[in-house]
């Protein structure tokens, strides 16, 4: 039997910069909730998350002879977030470009990991994979799904990027966490536009600020608060008691000069689209063009 402890890929994970890591036996997942939310058009018009279906829920589809998904948790709670700006980012998107700086971070673990065992084949994951990240985070026991549908980690609230390593190798199997929300329903009731309910489908994409700000590529309906945001949205987050004690964190993931010059001109009504492209070129918001983030601007009240 190939196998491959936990406690060794945790050490190095760690020593990366990673905050938490679980394994979780590869095994083929259920599909009837994601399947249900796509039914009721909650997924609004992203109809890419319909794309590679089987592949999604059996990771076996992405590596042959997966045994199994190695879940990462890396935090960025960082301090001087800008809340108290006018003009107001998603603070994921505040930093440097979270796709680039985890692969690098997966890739440097995964070469580490080959030097001990040279025949282990594996593949990395970061949001872009057809992988569903929050699931085996949660079947990895480093913490359960919120009511808001985000990744509640207890030692690191739910401001956390998330990744994976599937390979062929077996592990030691984290044990579930239980889901800690309890009553409370404070992201629920903090969404300015009800985006969120108690029902398993979790989500409206067609009332989320997030989706409003990034995904929608046309013109945002008028009875869509913005709440000021003009790229992603902390709200629910900013609520969920879980963060109230968390460790602040120092990463790559701290607001950049940037995004702190491009804020600052946007407040001024001094904004170029040169701004715009430095902040574009080294954070998470390649994901929207000038002209759309011009008419989040005009519209984000």
């Amino acid at each position: 039997m190939k196998y491959l402890p936990l406690e060794i890929v945790k050490e190095k994970a760690l020593s990366l910069g990673f905050h938490d890591c679980g394994a979780a036996k590869a095994e083929q997942l259920c599909s009837k909730n994601f399947d249900n939310w796509i039914s009721k058009g909650y997924n609004a018009d992203m109809d890419y998350l319909s794309n590679y279906h089987s592949q999604r829920f059996n990771v076996c589809e992405l590596l042959e002879d997966a045994k199994t998904v190695f879940s990462f948790v890396i935090s960025y709670n960082t301090e001087n977030q800008l809340e108290d700006s006018k003009v107001k980012i998603a603070s994921y998107a505040q930093g440097k470009d979270y796709h680039k700086v985890i692969k690098q971070k997966l890739y440097a673990l995964l070469e580490e990991l080959k030097d001990l065992y040279p025949d282990l084949n594996a593949k990395i994951c970061v949001d872009t994979a057809p992988v569903m990240e929050k699931h085996w985070a949660v079947k990895a026991g480093l913490g359960w799904i919120g009511k808001n549908t985000c990744f509640i980690s207890p030692k690191w609230g739910s401001k956390v990027f998330l990744a994976e390593i599937i390979c062929d190798y077996q592990s030691d199997y984290t044990q579930e966490v239980r889901n800690q929300c309890g009553n409370c329903r404070k992201c629920i009731e903090s969404c300015p536009n009800q985006a969120l309910n108690d029902q398993e489908t979790g989500l409206d994409s067609n009332k989320c600020i997030s989706y409003q700000t990034i995904e929608n590529k046309e013109f945002i309906p008028d009875n869509i608060k913005l709440s000021n945001y003009i790229y992603g949205c902390d709200i629910c987050l900013n609520t969920c008691i879980r963060n109230n004690k968390i460790p602040k964190v120092e990463n790559e993931f701290s607001p950049s000069q940037e995004i702190k010059t491009l804020i600052s001109k946007i407040e001024n009504e001094e904004l170029e689209k040169t701004d715009f492209n430095k902040v574009r070129k080294i954070s998470a918001m390649e994901r929207v063009k000038f002209e759309k983030f011009l008419s989040n601007i005009k519209g984000r009240k």
